[in-house]
């Protein structure tokens, strides 16, 4: 058969095919059927599920919020308001004089929520988690109802409401364990220092406080939850504010306990529980930030809580209990160093114990001897940081430093001894950080800068109340000359120019005080010492130039 023939064949096939299409259309339109389509041909390998799982994801596909919505949200908020009914339901069978079975309600719904959680552990982990915290807080609930915050107790010893309580929150600490849940481990702490603040016994409520701290502390080492020591720590530090205010929790008045009780022996044991895991030091970056925002928290937490406890009961001996807690502080931070070899968390707890220290100080010395002990001071965190290798402390010791420095000029007498050791102190911490400025791994010059400007102003300052106003200029003028002998000693502009700027300050204060106040002869004498002095700074750098000049070709 021809080509021509075969084309006529197959164009036929191809009408009665669409003929027979219409026919089909028009049959399936008659009878109110729809048009069926064929199915598509899968792979071999794709299974039945497979192909269920596609059409269903396919069916729920750009849904993502609607999902997490509808699975995770929702559970939260339906345990949430079933946990509500429930005590609601309690309330009210309660209210009506049904105290047992408002109790019973309690524990059976407790139950079955535990039940529940444990059936859909597998299949559905996420609702079971919800229902196991919705269990335990409701466990903990209805035991609480048992002793506290009922005007009809069914238990009125308040020790065994108390150890009910506690055996509840170490039922919980266990099931988080068992499970390697951080969340049911905060809860469970979370519970514990509540208990402990309802019962309302300074010497079982504290050192609970403190046994939570260590059991969460002792988690966040042995499972690395990092959350959960942050979590310890607010709660610690809270705790002990709500104490301080005479536990306003439980119904009392807000105002300072009558009396310490030896509440701030507490305080030290917080700080000193919470210092343990930043030993145990790891390399990544994530872990350093976790142990400096803990080192801080907890530095801070001490003490601010230190600060209040002196101030409601320890004024009197406000300066031997921060000498200890300056003590207590810079112990850690050399512990930490020598253990982690780490810059930054053992600096938080030098500069918080240097802070101490300064508040120790001023509470000894008093005002104005203590600014000279203040500005010795700064010596000392110079060396730790030096030790250290610290740039953190040394920053922070610039800012004490000037704060102190400050406070001296505008509240203290002035004292020539105190003066001078500002001046010296300065001069000697530019020196120290010029000289270990590769340990100290300082990229600029401002904190030296800083350190000569403030020892600058401070030797003009401390010469004119030192000498008598006619030595004055005398005295200045031996400054510039010291500055330039000191440039040319250590081979350094910065204090050349200290030398220049000397002169002109003094050439300044010749024609503006001592030309109207000087006896002739003294202001003779100073005009010519002060012009000779200039003269021999000019040709200095008239020589210096030539040599440059020569040098050049």
């Amino acid at each position: 058969m021809n080509s021509p023939d075969i084309e006529r064949d197959e164009e036929r096939v191809y009408e009665s095919l669409q003929e027979l299409t219409a026919r089909v259309a028009r049959l399936e339109a008659h009878l109110g059927l729809s048009m069926v389509q064929m199915p598509r041909a899968q792979p071999e390998s794709t299974s039945p599920d497979e192909s269920v799982q596609e059409t269903e994801s396919s069916e729920y596909e750009g849904s993502g919020l609607e999902l997490g919505v509808g699975e995770f949200g929702l559970a939260w908020i339906g345990s949430g308001v079933l946990f509500l009914g429930i005590v609601f339901l309690m309330a009210y069978a309660q209210s009506h004089g049904h105290r047992v079975a408002a109790s019973a309600t309690g524990y059976i719904a407790a139950i079955g929520l535990y039940w529940l959680a444990r059936l859909w552990k597998q299949n559905i982990p996420h609702l079971s988690r919800v229902m196991l915290g919705s269990s335990l807080l409701l466990l903990y609930y209805t035991t609480m109802r048992l002793g506290f915050f009922s005007a009809a107790p069914l238990i009125g010893n308040v020790y065994v409401s108390l150890m009910l309580l506690l055996l509840v929150c170490a039922f919980q600490l266990w099931i988080a364990i068992r499970r390697n849940s951080q969340q049911l481990a905060a809860i469970a702490i979370v519970l514990a220092v509540l208990s402990a603040l309802l019962v309302d016994r300074t010497q079982i409520s504290l050192p609970l406080v403190v046994i939570s701290s260590v059991a969460a502390t002792r988690l966040s080492i042995t499972r690395e939850w990092r959350h959960l020591l942050l979590l310890a720590m607010i709660l610690a530090y809270a705790a002990h504010l709500l104490w301080l205010l005479s536990n306003p929790l439980v119904g009392h008045k807000p105002q300072a306990v009558s009396e310490h009780q030896y509440n701030i022996v507490y305080l030290f044991l917080y700080a000193a529980i919470f210092y343990w895991p930043a030993l145990f030091s790891k390399k990544s970056s994530a872990d350093d930030t976790y142990k400096i925002i803990s080192v801080l928290l907890n530095s801070l937490g001490f003490s601010i809580l230190i600060a209040l406890a002196v101030l409601t009961h320890f004024q009197q001996i406000y300066s031997t209990v921060y000498l200890v807690v300056a003590a207590f502080l810079l112990l850690l931070a050399i512990v930490q160093w020598l253990n982690t070899r780490r810059q930054y968390t053992p600096a938080i707890y030098a500069c918080f114990g240097y802070l101490a220290l300064s508040i120790a100080i001023y509470g000894y010395a008093k005002a104005p001897t203590s600014f000279l002990w203040l500005s010795l001071q700064s010596l000392l965190v110079v060396s730790m940081a030096l030790w250290f290798r610290s740039k953190t402390l040394v920053v922070m010791n610039s800012l004490i430093y000037a704060s102190i420095l400050v406070g001296y000029l505008t509240l203290s007498p002035s004292s020539n001894q105190v003066n001078f050791s500002f001046a010296i102190v300065a001069l000697s911490s530019a020196r120290v950080m010029n000289w270990q400025k590769e340990r100290l791994a300082l990229r600029t010059e401002m904190l030296r800068n800083v350190y000569l400007a403030i020892a600058f102003v401070m030797i003009f300052y401390a010469l004119y109340r030192a000498v008598s106003g006619q030595y004055v200029t005398v005295s200045w003028t031996a400054t510039a000359v010291m500055y330039f002998l000191l440039s040319y000693w250590l081979s350094s502009i910065k204090y050349r120019l200290m030398a220049i700027s000397a002169i002109l300050v003094t050439v300044v204060y010749l024609f503006l005080i001592d030309l109207a106040h000087l006896d002739p002869l003294f202001r003779v004498a100073a005009f010519i010492l002060v012009g000779l002095m200039a003269l021999a700074i000019s040709l200095f750098y008239t020589r210096a130039r030539s040599i440059l000049s020569r040098g050049k070709t």
